[in-house]
């Protein structure tokens, strides 16, 4: 099962399209038909939510020339070529462009096994406009960073473009081009339902490498946050506009930078918003101490997520899980006790697990149990495209 969220990704990209002044219009298949749900006719035992594929080749507008489609999850992958397939068979002389990690973690196969015309490789926004620019203009792609395509039958890939750093120049996202009431009146949106809610991005990338994790071939391990009070300024527009309370941030690893989670809370403390926000996907433990975690319940922080991934410190080590099972424990403790609420994330299965390392995970959660968090969730693992354990794995033969 997957909670959907507003696209926060495609919306980023249709706001730098749109500055761009370039005719778009946005087809959100998940938001537009959340209250659909029909079978998956190639697996009867899933479920699909969201407009049909025929309804979504359906609503492409008549003039269209260039269809971008975002596959962030390679679980979707399987559905996403199937749009893309009866897209092609619907509109032969459209170019179809995916983006996400899936693409970036494996373009070649996604060429060669799809519709897909070309491939945009990492963070989109500047790519995609430029590509767009050379699709308009008859420009090689070759002179394109950041994308990949098949010629003759040869797969070119550019390369990586290099990472945005000026984040806060980016377009904010186009929410009104999307259908973001409908996910807000059913709260669907990952996170606690502490009423209604945005989604938000902070910061990009995360500087860790683990090695069951496709953000280093997505983002590099590069973490840039951006202006905290221009952070804040986004928030008070959105609950201007869409009368929202809570905001849930989707960023990889929200807090690494003590000086900027201070700055931050600082800021909505000054403002006092009266707001609540949280972190569900997931942050680093190291510079939660009392200071801290007191800034953040009293700028409206109500929850946070903590992952561990093992309590095996060999496992640990291996997957290259920068992480200290004593800070974990410190923080988790000192978080509850600052009124939040934790979850903590665990992995089983990784390549050398054994039954020492899984009573070693399970003497942990125990603890943290015990300590008093209030959910933890364990998952068996997936070798992830584009991640170091799935090339390594593919290297073994082992898939």
């Amino acid at each position: 099962m997957h909670t959907p969220n507003p696209p926060l990704g495609l919306a980023y990209i249709a706001g730098q399209v749109r500055r761009s002044e370039l005719d778009l219009s946005v087809i959100d298949a998940v938001g537009e038909g959340l209250d659909e749900i029909q079978p998956y006719k190639a697996r009867k035992d899933l479920m699909v939510q969201g407009l049909s594929v025929p309804e979504i080749v359906g609503r492409l507008h008549p003039s269209t020339d260039v269809v971008g489609i975002s596959c962030t999850f390679s679980t979707f992958w399987p559905l996403t070529r199937e749009v893309v397939g009866a897209i092609r068979e619907a509109r032969p002389g459209v170019r179809i462009v995916l983006g996400g990690e899936h693409g970036t973690a494996v373009p070649e196969n996604v060429l060669r096994t799809s519709k897909v015309d070309i491939v945009v490789l990492g963070e989109g926004e500047e790519v995609f406009v430029r590509l767009l620019n050379c699709l308009r203009n008859n420009t090689p792609l070759e002179d394109l960073k950041g994308v990949a395509f098949l010629a003759d039958g040869e797969f070119h890939s550019t390369g990586p473009s290099p990472r945005q750093r000026a984040l806060d120049k980016i377009a904010l996202p186009a929410w009104d081009l999307f259908p973001l009431e409908k996910y807000i009146d059913r709260h669907q949106i990952n996170g606690m339902n502490i009423g209604r809610s945005m989604p938000l991005l902070a910061t990009r990338g995360c500087p860790y490498q683990c090695t069951f994790c496709s953000s280093p071939k997505m983002w590099t391990t590069r973490y840039i946050p951006r202006d905290p009070i221009l952070v804040v300024d986004e928030i008070q527009s959105y609950m201007e506009r869409y009368s929202v309370t809570n905001f849930d941030f989707q960023d990889l690893t929200a807090i690494v930078k003590r000086s900027w989670a201070i700055s931050f809370c600082n800021e909505l403390i000054r403002r006092d918003l009266k707001i609540t926000w949280q972190m569900p996907s997931g942050t680093r433990s190291e510079i939660m101490d009392g200071e801290v975690l007191d800034l953040l319940y009293r700028s409206g922080c109500r929850a946070l997520a903590f992952a561990p991934e093992s309590g095996s410190p060999e496992i640990l080590d291996e997957v290259k899980k920068r992480v200290s099972l004593e800070h974990i424990e410190r923080a988790v403790s000192a978080a509850i006790q600052h009124q939040l609420k934790v979850s903590c994330f665990f992995v089983i299965g990784f390549p050398s697990e054994t039954l020492f390392t899984l009573k070693q995970t399970g003497r942990f959660i125990r603890k943290m149990a015990r300590i008093g968090a209030h959910d933890i969730s364990v998952s068996k693992l997936i070798p992830y495209p584009g991640s170091e354990l799935f090339l390594d794995l593919q290297k073994r033969g082992r898939i």
